[in-house]
């Protein structure tokens, strides 16, 4: 769980998008055990929250002003898993966009509608099985 305070912040900076971040930052802690690592990155020093679990991540936030980044890398089979799920539009844009690396493709995903925030949980399932 994050601390109250960092959520707050969050949130108010957030504004129009607030919905859709809670969406997600709800939909985490209720599937999956990761513990929110928060930290500030940069030259701008720029808040980042890494959902963490064993070493490896899971999904990586990035809050700004009046958006978020989610930041999802896939594995190799991932990637081939990823092909055959069907995506909104945005999401499904950002991952044929994504260039592909030996060992997968980083999607950097800004979310605008709910769709997206649905297609991100099912990316999510591909990296890791969210518990019921």
């Amino acid at each position: 769980m994050m601390e109250k305070q960092n959520s707050a912040t969050i949130l108010e900076a957030l504004d129009g998008k607030k919905g859709l971040w809670q969406d997600l930052v709800d939909y985490l802690e209720a599937h999956y055990n990761h513990e929110p690592v928060v930290t500030r990155e940069g030259k701008e020093r720029s808040l980042t929250i890494r959902y963490r679990k064993g070493g490896k991540t899971l999904v990586t936030l990035y809050p700004k002003e009046n958006e978020f980044v989610v930041l999802v890398v896939l594995g190799k089979e991932e990637v081939e898993k990823a092909k055959a799920t069907r995506l909104n539009k945005n999401v499904k844009e950002v991952f044929e966009k994504a260039r592909q690396y030996h060992e997968g493709r980083w999607l950097w995903i800004k979310p605008r509608t709910k769709a997206d925030i649905e297609s991100i949980f099912k990316m999510l399932a591909l990296k890791r099985k969210p518990k019921d």
